[in-house]
């Protein structure tokens, strides 16, 4: 019997004989279904990262614990780019220019930062009821970005579906909507929640562009980097720095370890690989699954009570998933 990892996996994702029946595969249907239950896993598992996000800063500062969790996404992953590259030695020769330095220092500061860090930071200052809001921003701008920086098409059957499932959202949140302030006080949290909310989608949008030229987890490790570094001149400045480690519990360093393994590394390299194959506008509406999963996490978890217009808001964010991501490449001419 033969067996998988994810390094094997990658290296079959980014073989040129895979890549060449890619665009095949997307097509066909059930190229189409795989992407979509790749999607609903990964926002599943940014769903689940909340508990984690939780326990970690109720003794981590925001900047050392996304240093950690950064850092051990990038061990784990760095074995996988070592593998990658003995399957493939000549893959990235002639890539090491000036313009693709500036690309992961542009992923690392104004994608991985904002995302990770300025999200913590923002909510510290202003509400989860405010953040929830604003972050149904986050498809909006990732196809707005996917037009300026890749010349996406933004088409009705897009837009219609993008509000349908901004819409679903909202149902899901709506405790949440009723109980937002976007008072002064909260102004700069609401500001810095916004901008992070900004650079998720520049993240998703130019880490496209990227991808172009470097593998799923070329992009990631090497925005890491320039990640780890950037909340890492941060914590300096906090009252704790990062590299004072510790005296933290050891409930802090799981859950530090669980975001690195499973939001950071598991769930962005499948993230990626379908950012490959799908156009930003398409991917952009499974980011609002994420809701979903929390309300299903919170009534597995802490046995909350699902209400109707929750499960109707669930059920359309799904749909609008589902179209986008299934139906749509069904109606494109196979290249």
């Amino acid at each position: 019997m033969r067996c998988w990892n994810l390094a094997s996996l990658t290296t079959v994702f980014n073989d040129p004989a895979f890549t060449k029946l890619d665009s095949h595969m997307t097509q066909s249907p059930a190229g189409r279904w795989l992407d979509l239950a790749i999607l609903v896993f990964v926002n599943f598992l940014w769903a689940a990262e909340f508990p984690a996000y939780k326990i970690a800063s109720e003794t981590m500062d925001a900047a050392a614990m996304n240093v950690w969790a950064l850092l051990f996404a990038f061990v784990l992953l760095l074995p996988f780019l070592w593998w990658e590259r003995k399957k493939r030695p000549m893959r990235g020769a002639g890539r090491k220019t000036m313009r693709s330095a500036w690309d992961f220092v542009l992923l690392g500061l104004l994608g991985i930062v904002p995302s990770s860090l300025w999200l913590a930071w923002g909510i510290a200052r202003s509400t989860s009821a405010n953040a929830s809001i604003l972050s149904l921003t986050i498809p909006v701008m990732m196809v707005l970005m996917g037009i300026v920086f890749l010349g996406e098409r933004f088409t009705i059957p897009r837009g219609l579906s993008l509000v349908l499932a901004m819409l679903g959202t909202a149902l899901i949140s709506i405790e949440d909507i009723t109980h937002a302030s976007f008072g002064g006080k909260l102004l700069i949290g609401n500001i810095v929640i916004f901008l992070s909310g900004a650079g998720s989608a520049f993240l998703n949008a130019y880490g496209k562009v990227v991808l172009i030229r470097f593998s799923e987890l070329e992009v990631l490790i090497y925005s890491y980097v320039v990640g780890i570094a950037g909340c890492a001149v941060w914590s300096g400045f906090d009252p704790r720095p990062f590299y004072l480690a510790s005296g933290y519990p050891w409930q802090a360093w799981v859950s530090v370890f669980v975001l690195g393994a499973f939001s950071w590394g598991v769930a962005m390299v499948l993230f990626f690989w379908v950012l490959k194959r799908l156009e930003v506008a398409q991917v952009s509406v499974s980011v609002y699954l994420m809701a979903l999963f929390g309300v299903f996490l919170s009534v597995a978890m802490l046995h909350e009570k699902m209400t109707m217009v929750q499960i109707v808001g669930g059920a359309l964010v799904l749909a609008a998933t589902v179209f986008l991501t299934v139906f749509e490449n069904a109606q494109k001419p196979a290249s």
